[in-house]
Protein backbone atom coordinates (compact mmCIF):
# COMPACT_ATOMS: atom_id res chain seq x y z
CA UNK A 1 0.00 0.00 0.00
CA UNK A 2 2.76 2.30 0.55
CA UNK A 3 4.27 1.52 -2.57
CA UNK A 4 1.23 2.49 -4.24
CA UNK A 5 0.66 5.58 -2.60
CA UNK A 6 4.15 6.73 -2.96
CA UNK A 7 4.02 6.29 -6.94
CA UNK A 8 0.79 7.56 -7.39
CA UNK A 9 1.62 10.82 -5.13
CA UNK A 10 4.97 10.90 -7.60
CA UNK A 11 3.37 10.42 -10.73
CA UNK A 12 0.53 13.07 -9.76
CA UNK A 13 3.22 15.71 -8.92
CA UNK A 14 5.26 15.06 -12.38
CA UNK A 15 2.39 15.54 -14.36
CA UNK A 16 1.63 18.48 -11.91
CA UNK A 17 5.29 19.45 -12.64
CA UNK A 18 5.05 19.00 -16.51
CA UNK A 19 2.14 21.56 -16.66
CA UNK A 20 4.06 23.77 -14.30
CA UNK A 21 6.81 23.86 -16.61
CA UNK A 22 4.43 24.54 -19.83
CA UNK A 23 3.12 27.65 -18.33
CA UNK A 24 6.39 29.16 -17.53
CA UNK A 25 8.31 28.14 -20.48
CA UNK A 26 9.59 30.89 -22.71
CA UNK A 27 9.43 30.96 -26.54
CA UNK A 28 12.14 32.85 -26.82
CA UNK A 29 14.10 30.10 -25.14
CA UNK A 30 11.86 27.17 -24.77
CA UNK A 31 14.40 24.75 -22.61
CA UNK A 32 11.74 24.40 -20.04
CA UNK A 33 9.40 22.92 -23.14
CA UNK A 34 11.81 19.69 -23.48
CA UNK A 35 12.44 19.75 -19.65
CA UNK A 36 8.75 19.68 -19.10
CA UNK A 37 8.27 16.80 -21.51
CA UNK A 38 11.15 14.85 -20.36
CA UNK A 39 9.03 15.08 -16.79
CA UNK A 40 5.81 13.83 -18.56
CA UNK A 41 7.74 10.45 -19.96
CA UNK A 42 8.89 10.04 -16.81
CA UNK A 43 5.53 10.84 -14.55
CA UNK A 44 3.97 8.40 -17.41
CA UNK A 45 6.11 5.55 -16.98
CA UNK A 46 5.63 5.76 -13.43
CA UNK A 47 1.56 6.23 -13.76
CA UNK A 48 2.10 2.64 -15.00
CA UNK A 49 4.11 1.28 -12.66
CA UNK A 50 1.45 2.34 -10.71
CA UNK A 51 -0.89 0.37 -12.62
CA UNK A 52 0.88 -2.48 -12.51
CA UNK A 53 1.87 -2.32 -8.47
CA UNK A 54 -2.60 -1.90 -8.16
CA UNK A 55 -2.80 -5.27 -10.06
CA UNK A 56 -5.02 -3.29 -12.66
CA UNK A 57 -2.72 -5.07 -15.68
CA UNK A 58 -5.35 -8.29 -14.83
CA UNK A 59 -8.33 -6.14 -15.61
CA UNK A 60 -7.56 -4.05 -17.89
CA UNK A 61 -4.80 -6.48 -20.15
CA UNK A 62 -5.07 -3.61 -23.24
CA UNK A 63 -2.51 -1.89 -20.93
CA UNK A 64 0.03 -3.90 -21.07
CA UNK A 65 3.38 -2.67 -22.38
CA UNK A 66 1.87 0.57 -23.70
CA UNK A 67 4.22 2.18 -22.08
CA UNK A 68 7.58 0.42 -23.60
CA UNK A 69 8.32 2.96 -26.26
CA UNK A 70 8.26 5.53 -23.27
CA UNK A 71 12.28 4.48 -22.19
CA UNK A 72 13.44 5.58 -25.76
CA UNK A 73 12.76 9.13 -24.95
CA UNK A 74 14.37 9.43 -21.44
CA UNK A 75 17.67 10.39 -23.13
CA UNK A 76 17.55 12.10 -25.86
CA UNK A 77 14.86 14.70 -24.27
CA UNK A 78 17.52 14.98 -21.55
CA UNK A 79 20.27 15.39 -23.67
CA UNK A 80 18.57 17.93 -25.31
CA UNK A 81 17.30 20.13 -22.61
CA UNK A 82 21.02 19.79 -21.68
CA UNK A 83 22.45 21.14 -24.65
CA UNK A 84 19.71 23.86 -25.22
CA UNK A 85 20.43 25.07 -21.83
CA UNK A 86 23.98 25.20 -21.50
CA UNK A 87 25.17 26.12 -25.20
CA UNK A 88 24.34 29.45 -26.91
CA UNK A 89 25.02 27.70 -29.99
CA UNK A 90 22.14 25.41 -29.85
CA UNK A 91 19.62 26.07 -32.44
CA UNK A 92 16.60 23.24 -33.41
CA UNK A 93 15.88 19.77 -32.42
CA UNK A 94 17.07 16.80 -34.68
CA UNK A 95 14.09 14.81 -34.91
CA UNK A 96 16.59 11.80 -35.46
CA UNK A 97 17.13 10.90 -31.48
CA UNK A 98 13.43 10.40 -31.61
CA UNK A 99 13.79 8.05 -34.34
CA UNK A 100 13.71 5.06 -32.28
CA UNK A 101 10.75 5.69 -30.05
CA UNK A 102 9.29 6.02 -33.44
CA UNK A 103 9.65 2.42 -34.86
CA UNK A 104 9.20 1.24 -31.28
CA UNK A 105 5.95 2.11 -31.72
CA UNK A 106 5.28 0.97 -34.93
CA UNK A 107 7.05 -2.27 -34.40
CA UNK A 108 4.26 -2.61 -31.24
CA UNK A 109 1.72 -1.56 -32.95
CA UNK A 110 0.39 -5.52 -34.20
CA UNK A 111 0.90 -6.43 -30.80
CA UNK A 112 -1.20 -3.73 -29.41
CA UNK A 113 -4.25 -4.99 -31.78
CA UNK A 114 -4.12 -8.80 -29.77
CA UNK A 115 -6.76 -9.87 -27.81
CA UNK A 116 -6.64 -9.72 -23.87
CA UNK A 117 -6.24 -13.23 -23.68
CA UNK A 118 -3.18 -13.42 -25.91
CA UNK A 119 -1.54 -10.29 -23.78
CA UNK A 120 -1.99 -12.25 -20.52
CA UNK A 121 -0.71 -15.37 -21.97
CA UNK A 122 2.30 -12.87 -23.31
CA UNK A 123 2.53 -11.62 -19.46
CA UNK A 124 3.01 -14.80 -18.02
CA UNK A 125 5.94 -15.80 -20.56
CA UNK A 126 3.72 -18.40 -21.84
CA UNK A 127 2.82 -17.42 -25.44
CA UNK A 128 -0.10 -18.98 -27.10
CA UNK A 129 0.76 -18.15 -30.85
CA UNK A 130 4.36 -17.64 -32.89
CA UNK A 131 3.14 -14.12 -33.23
CA UNK A 132 3.33 -13.95 -29.20
CA UNK A 133 6.58 -16.04 -28.94
CA UNK A 134 8.71 -13.57 -31.95
CA UNK A 135 7.36 -10.53 -29.51
CA UNK A 136 8.54 -12.40 -26.34
CA UNK A 137 11.85 -12.45 -28.14
CA UNK A 138 11.77 -9.11 -29.06
CA UNK A 139 11.34 -7.61 -26.00
CA UNK A 140 13.59 -9.48 -24.49
CA UNK A 141 16.25 -9.67 -26.61
CA UNK A 142 15.88 -6.55 -28.33
CA UNK A 143 13.62 -4.24 -27.10
CA UNK A 144 14.96 -3.87 -23.91
CA UNK A 145 19.06 -4.11 -24.58
CA UNK A 146 18.64 -1.22 -26.87
CA UNK A 147 17.33 1.02 -24.11
CA UNK A 148 20.21 0.35 -21.79
CA UNK A 149 22.51 0.78 -24.78
CA UNK A 150 21.01 4.10 -26.12
CA UNK A 151 20.09 5.25 -22.37
CA UNK A 152 23.86 4.78 -21.81
CA UNK A 153 25.26 6.19 -24.74
CA UNK A 154 23.26 9.72 -23.77
CA UNK A 155 24.22 9.55 -20.44
CA UNK A 156 27.55 10.04 -21.59
CA UNK A 157 26.98 12.80 -23.88
CA UNK A 158 24.97 14.42 -20.96
CA UNK A 159 27.67 14.30 -18.72
CA UNK A 160 30.28 15.31 -21.34
CA UNK A 161 28.29 17.96 -22.30
CA UNK A 162 27.67 19.43 -18.64
CA UNK A 163 31.42 19.15 -18.08
CA UNK A 164 31.99 21.10 -21.04
CA UNK A 165 29.31 23.73 -20.21
CA UNK A 166 31.22 24.29 -16.62
CA UNK A 167 34.28 24.84 -18.80
CA UNK A 168 32.62 27.12 -20.66
CA UNK A 169 31.14 29.22 -17.95
CA UNK A 170 34.25 30.81 -16.63
CA UNK A 171 34.92 32.27 -19.93
CA UNK A 172 31.81 34.00 -20.24
CA UNK A 173 30.54 35.17 -16.66
CA UNK A 174 32.02 36.54 -13.58
CA UNK A 175 29.12 34.91 -11.27
CA UNK A 176 28.40 31.35 -12.05
CA UNK A 177 26.58 30.40 -8.92
CA UNK A 178 23.47 30.20 -10.16
CA UNK A 179 24.31 28.42 -13.79
CA UNK A 180 26.75 26.29 -13.11
CA UNK A 181 24.30 23.81 -13.09
CA UNK A 182 24.91 21.84 -9.98
CA UNK A 183 21.19 20.66 -9.32
CA UNK A 184 21.40 19.12 -13.03
CA UNK A 185 24.26 17.35 -11.90
CA UNK A 186 23.09 15.94 -8.97
CA UNK A 187 19.48 14.81 -11.18
CA UNK A 188 22.31 12.85 -13.58
CA UNK A 189 23.93 11.45 -10.70
CA UNK A 190 20.86 10.09 -9.37
CA UNK A 191 19.68 8.89 -12.85
CA UNK A 192 23.08 7.32 -12.88
CA UNK A 193 22.62 5.14 -9.76
CA UNK A 194 18.90 4.33 -10.88
CA UNK A 195 20.03 3.23 -14.57
CA UNK A 196 22.75 0.92 -13.25
CA UNK A 197 19.80 -0.31 -10.89
CA UNK A 198 17.57 -0.77 -14.07
CA UNK A 199 20.56 -2.70 -15.49
CA UNK A 200 21.39 -4.84 -12.59
CA UNK A 201 17.55 -5.52 -12.21
CA UNK A 202 17.64 -6.89 -15.90
CA UNK A 203 20.37 -9.02 -15.82
CA UNK A 204 19.09 -10.60 -12.29
CA UNK A 205 15.15 -11.32 -13.91
CA UNK A 206 17.35 -12.91 -17.10
CA UNK A 207 18.95 -15.25 -14.59
CA UNK A 208 15.83 -15.73 -12.80
CA UNK A 209 14.35 -17.88 -15.59
CA UNK A 210 17.68 -19.84 -15.35
CA UNK A 211 17.35 -20.36 -11.40
CA UNK A 212 13.96 -21.92 -11.58
CA UNK A 213 15.43 -24.30 -13.88
CA UNK A 214 17.77 -25.34 -11.18
CA UNK A 215 20.87 -24.67 -13.59
CA UNK A 216 22.42 -21.21 -11.84
CA UNK A 217 22.89 -22.97 -8.33
CA UNK A 218 21.88 -19.59 -6.61
CA UNK A 219 18.94 -19.29 -3.73
CA UNK A 220 16.31 -18.04 -6.32
CA UNK A 221 14.85 -16.47 -3.44
CA UNK A 222 17.69 -14.62 -2.69
CA UNK A 223 17.80 -13.42 -6.58
CA UNK A 224 13.78 -12.09 -6.39
CA UNK A 225 14.16 -10.63 -3.18
CA UNK A 226 17.59 -8.30 -4.47
CA UNK A 227 15.41 -7.61 -7.86
CA UNK A 228 12.48 -6.58 -6.30
CA UNK A 229 14.77 -4.11 -4.18
CA UNK A 230 15.91 -2.76 -7.07
CA UNK A 231 12.69 -2.10 -8.52
CA UNK A 232 11.54 -0.61 -5.61
CA UNK A 233 14.78 1.97 -5.36
CA UNK A 234 14.11 2.49 -9.05
CA UNK A 235 10.74 3.57 -8.06
CA UNK A 236 11.37 5.73 -5.85
CA UNK A 237 14.33 7.11 -7.48
CA UNK A 238 12.17 8.79 -9.76
CA UNK A 239 9.83 10.29 -7.27
CA UNK A 240 13.20 12.15 -5.75
CA UNK A 241 13.93 12.77 -9.71
CA UNK A 242 10.53 14.85 -9.85
CA UNK A 243 11.20 16.78 -6.36
CA UNK A 244 14.72 17.87 -7.18
CA UNK A 245 13.32 19.11 -10.66
CA UNK A 246 10.58 20.81 -8.60
CA UNK A 247 12.88 22.60 -6.12
CA UNK A 248 15.44 23.46 -8.85
CA UNK A 249 13.89 23.37 -12.15
CA UNK A 250 11.92 25.93 -11.85
CA UNK A 251 14.30 28.25 -10.42
CA UNK A 252 16.66 27.62 -13.53
CA UNK A 253 17.28 31.12 -15.61
CA UNK A 254 18.08 31.30 -19.09
CA UNK A 255 22.00 31.01 -19.31
CA UNK A 256 22.88 33.01 -22.24
CA UNK A 257 20.77 35.83 -22.21
CA UNK A 258 22.67 39.07 -22.29
CA UNK A 259 22.41 41.09 -18.79
CA UNK A 260 22.19 45.29 -19.89
CA UNK A 261 21.60 46.03 -16.30
CA UNK A 262 25.13 48.04 -16.73
CA UNK A 263 25.13 52.20 -17.54
CA UNK A 264 26.03 52.44 -20.88
CA UNK A 265 30.12 53.14 -21.18
CA UNK A 266 30.63 53.36 -24.48
CA UNK A 267 32.50 56.41 -24.82
CA UNK A 268 34.47 55.95 -21.85
CA UNK A 269 36.82 53.62 -24.36
CA UNK A 270 39.84 54.70 -25.75
CA UNK A 271 43.15 53.01 -27.15
CA UNK A 272 46.72 54.54 -27.12
CA UNK A 273 46.10 55.37 -30.69
CA UNK A 274 43.02 55.77 -33.16
CA UNK A 275 44.43 54.08 -36.16
CA UNK A 276 44.44 51.13 -33.19
CA UNK A 277 40.80 51.18 -33.25
CA UNK A 278 40.38 50.65 -37.01
CA UNK A 279 42.93 47.72 -37.10
CA UNK A 280 41.13 46.34 -34.38
CA UNK A 281 37.64 46.84 -36.05
CA UNK A 282 38.67 45.26 -39.36
CA UNK A 283 39.79 42.60 -37.88
CA UNK A 284 36.00 42.38 -36.20
CA UNK A 285 34.83 42.05 -39.68
CA UNK A 286 36.88 38.91 -40.98
CA UNK A 287 36.10 36.85 -37.82
CA UNK A 288 34.38 34.03 -38.53
CA UNK A 289 31.70 32.27 -35.66
CA UNK A 290 32.67 29.27 -35.11
CA UNK A 291 36.42 29.44 -35.40
CA UNK A 292 38.70 27.05 -32.98
CA UNK A 293 39.22 28.71 -29.92
CA UNK A 294 42.05 31.31 -31.17
CA UNK A 295 43.32 29.23 -33.52
CA UNK A 296 42.09 31.37 -36.39
CA UNK A 297 41.99 34.82 -34.88
CA UNK A 298 43.58 37.24 -36.69
CA UNK A 299 43.87 39.76 -34.10
CA UNK A 300 47.79 39.86 -33.36
CA UNK A 301 49.35 39.74 -29.74
CA UNK A 302 50.37 43.40 -30.14
CA UNK A 303 46.74 44.26 -30.66
CA UNK A 304 45.89 41.89 -28.24
CA UNK A 305 47.92 43.28 -25.31
CA UNK A 306 46.56 46.96 -26.35
CA UNK A 307 42.49 45.44 -25.96
CA UNK A 308 43.58 44.08 -22.83
CA UNK A 309 45.12 47.25 -21.71
CA UNK A 310 41.80 48.98 -22.55
CA UNK A 311 39.49 46.68 -21.08
CA UNK A 312 41.36 47.11 -17.48
CA UNK A 313 41.38 50.68 -17.54
CA UNK A 314 37.29 50.48 -18.78
CA UNK A 315 36.36 48.66 -15.95
CA UNK A 316 39.03 50.11 -13.19
CA UNK A 317 37.73 53.39 -14.52
CA UNK A 318 34.04 52.24 -13.52
CA UNK A 319 34.72 49.74 -11.31
CA UNK A 320 32.76 47.04 -13.06
CA UNK A 321 33.96 44.41 -11.12
CA UNK A 322 31.91 45.29 -8.51
CA UNK A 323 28.56 44.89 -10.75
CA UNK A 324 27.37 40.99 -9.20
CA UNK A 325 26.20 39.99 -12.73
CA UNK A 326 28.69 41.09 -15.15
CA UNK A 327 29.24 38.91 -18.26
CA UNK A 328 32.02 38.50 -20.84
CA UNK A 329 28.65 39.78 -23.48
CA UNK A 330 27.79 42.35 -21.41
CA UNK A 331 31.13 44.22 -21.83
CA UNK A 332 31.23 43.43 -25.03
CA UNK A 333 27.91 45.09 -26.13
CA UNK A 334 29.40 48.07 -23.73
CA UNK A 335 32.81 48.54 -24.91
CA UNK A 336 32.32 47.42 -28.56
CA UNK A 337 35.04 44.93 -29.11
CA UNK A 338 33.77 41.11 -29.90
CA UNK A 339 33.21 38.37 -27.09
CA UNK A 340 36.00 36.30 -28.74
CA UNK A 341 38.65 39.28 -28.99
CA UNK A 342 37.84 40.33 -25.42
CA UNK A 343 37.63 36.56 -23.93
CA UNK A 344 41.68 36.22 -25.71
CA UNK A 345 43.32 39.31 -25.04
CA UNK A 346 42.24 38.30 -21.11
CA UNK A 347 43.62 34.44 -21.09
CA UNK A 348 46.57 35.57 -23.50
CA UNK A 349 47.55 38.26 -21.45
CA UNK A 350 46.35 37.97 -18.31
CA UNK A 351 46.56 33.95 -18.50
CA UNK A 352 43.14 33.80 -16.71
CA UNK A 353 39.57 33.25 -17.33
CA UNK A 354 36.91 35.85 -17.35
CA UNK A 355 35.77 34.71 -13.57
CA UNK A 356 39.22 34.44 -12.82
CA UNK A 357 39.73 37.69 -13.69
CA UNK A 358 37.24 39.40 -12.53
CA UNK A 359 36.94 37.49 -9.16
CA UNK A 360 40.23 38.60 -8.87
CA UNK A 361 39.84 41.79 -9.07
CA UNK A 362 36.43 41.57 -6.68
CA UNK A 363 39.19 39.60 -4.00
CA UNK A 364 41.30 42.75 -4.12
CA UNK A 365 38.69 45.15 -2.96
CA UNK A 366 37.30 42.80 -0.35
CA UNK A 367 40.82 42.85 1.13
CA UNK A 368 41.05 46.48 1.36
CA UNK A 369 37.74 46.54 2.81
CA UNK A 370 38.80 43.69 5.12
CA UNK A 371 41.75 45.61 6.44
CA UNK A 372 39.56 48.84 6.26
CA UNK A 373 38.37 50.64 9.33
CA UNK A 374 34.68 50.49 8.66
CA UNK A 375 33.86 47.47 10.75
CA UNK A 376 32.51 45.55 8.00
CA UNK A 377 31.33 41.89 8.50
CA UNK A 378 32.22 38.86 5.71
CA UNK A 379 28.57 39.03 4.38
CA UNK A 380 29.10 42.44 3.86
CA UNK A 381 32.16 42.53 2.75
CA UNK A 382 31.37 40.12 0.21
CA UNK A 383 28.05 41.59 -1.22
CA UNK A 384 30.66 45.20 -1.36
CA UNK A 385 33.01 43.22 -3.96
CA UNK A 386 30.34 42.31 -5.88
CA UNK A 387 29.72 38.52 -5.29
CA UNK A 388 26.10 37.51 -4.49
CA UNK A 389 26.80 35.05 -1.74
CA UNK A 390 28.91 34.73 1.23
CA UNK A 391 29.86 31.06 -0.27
CA UNK A 392 30.74 32.19 -3.68
CA UNK A 393 32.71 35.35 -1.60
CA UNK A 394 34.50 32.40 0.35
CA UNK A 395 35.14 29.87 -2.28
CA UNK A 396 37.02 32.65 -4.51
CA UNK A 397 39.08 33.97 -1.53
CA UNK A 398 40.06 31.02 -0.85
CA UNK A 399 41.17 30.13 -4.33
CA UNK A 400 43.12 33.29 -5.01
CA UNK A 401 45.09 33.72 -1.30
CA UNK A 402 44.60 29.94 0.06
CA UNK A 403 43.32 31.74 3.03
CA UNK A 404 39.93 32.19 4.12
CA UNK A 405 39.08 35.99 5.14
CA UNK A 406 39.11 35.56 8.59
CA UNK A 407 42.91 33.97 8.30
CA UNK A 408 43.51 36.84 6.06
CA UNK A 409 42.49 39.83 7.94
CA UNK A 410 45.08 38.36 10.84
CA UNK A 411 47.86 37.53 8.42
CA UNK A 412 47.92 41.36 6.78
CA UNK A 413 48.45 42.13 3.39
CA UNK A 414 48.78 39.80 0.28
CA UNK A 415 48.83 40.89 -3.01
CA UNK A 416 47.47 38.18 -5.53
CA UNK A 417 46.06 39.32 -8.70
CA UNK A 418 48.79 41.11 -10.80
CA UNK A 419 48.12 44.37 -12.35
Amino acid sequence: MIEFILLLLGSAHGFYLSFALLTKNNTDNNTNLLLALFVFALALRLSFMVVDVSGFLDLSPHLIELDAPIAFLFGPLLFLYVKKLSSPSFYKVNFIHFLPFILAIVISLPFYWQSAEFKLAWLLDFPTTELGLWYLNLFELIFIPLKLVLLAIYMVLVYQRLMQHRADITDDFSNIEKINLTWLIRLFSTLGLLFFCWVFNEIIEFYLDFCSKNVMGVSCDALESTSNNLKLLTEYGMVICFYLISIYGLKQPAIFNVNTRTKSIKTSLELSEPQDVEDITDVQKQQVIGDTKYQKSSLTEELSTKVYQAICRLISQHNLYLEPELSLSQLALESGFSKHHLSQAINQCANKTFFDFINCLRIEHAKSLLHGENNMNVQEVSLAAGFNSRSAFYNAFKKHTQLTPSQYKKMGTIKTCAA
